[in-house]
C-alpha cells in the first residue's frame, strides 16, 4: 500500500521498504545477489523533514559484505528522501 506524505517523500509500509530495498541492493551488484534482508525501524525525525526510519540490521547471506554495505548505504540514502514509513 502506497500513498503520498508529501510532495517530496511517498508513504510505504515497513514491511514493503524491507524488500524494495534488498531487491535495489541484490540488482546493485553481482556479488550482492545472496544477500537475504534488510530490517528497517521507525524513529523520530532528527530534523524537520528528516527521514522517520533508519536500517535496524541485515542478513547478508553469501553475499560480500564490503560490496553489500556500499549498496546498502547508497540505497538508504536514496530510499530515506523517496519513503516514509506509514506503519
Amino acid at each position: 500500500m502506497i500513498k503520498k506524505a508529501s510532495p517530496k517523500r511517498t508513504l510505504i509500509r515497513r514491511a514493503a521498504l524491507e524488500r524494495a530495498l534488498a531487491e535495489r541492493i541484490r540488482a546493485s551488484d553481482p556479488r550482492c545477489e545472496g544477500f537475504l534482508e534488510i530490517f528497517v525501524e521507525r524513529v523520530v525525525p532528527v530534523s524537520h523533514g528528516g527521514a522517520n526510519w533508519t536500517v535496524k540490521g541485515v542478513k547478508y547471506g553469501k553475499a560480500e559484505r564490503d560490496q553489500c554495505n556500499i549498496a546498502i548505504a547508497r540505497c538508504t540514502e536514496e530510499s530515506q528522501l523517496e519513503f516514509e514509513i506509514s506503519d
